[in-house]
């Protein structure tokens, strides 16, 4: 019998502590992991923007002096560290608006210190 293999080429899935995991709700909380809060340089602070042209969101350490800075709380998830980021006006002004749970599946801290989150590269959460 001749076979017809298909090689998977994408490797074993990664622990969320290994790499940057956010993911964002409804209600329009961000959450961090201690990994993407780490690459973002253990803020308590943070600033958002928004791209409206490329649909991606935009996370910068921010300190007491900049105006409209975000506080990340604490938050414990299975004993692995994270932040939640409660914006939901931010959210509101720029009609961001996901019908349930999405993690960014391309998020990445760029060379100025920013944590890119694209709109575009999203998928859904789901609770089994």
């Amino acid at each position: 019998m001749e076979m017809n293999w298909e090689y998977f080429e994408h490797g074993p899935v990664e622990n969320h502590g290994e790499r940057i995991y956010v993911t964002i709700n409804k209600r329009g909380n961000f959450f961090l992991n201690r990994r993407a809060v780490e690459a973002l340089g253990r803020p308590d602070l943070v600033v958002l923007m928004y791209d409206r042209r490329r649909s991606t969101v935009g996370i910068a350490a921010a300190t007491e002096r900049n105006p409209g800075a975000f506080r990340l709380k604490r938050k414990e998830l299975n004993g692995h560290g994270g932040r939640v980021l409660y914006a939901s006006n931010f959210c509101r002004n720029f009609a961001i608006c996901p019908d349930d749970t999405l993690r960014f599946t391309a998020a990445e801290v760029d060379k100025t210190g920013v944590l890119v989150l694209d709109l575009n590269e999203v998928k859904s959460v789901k609770r089994i």
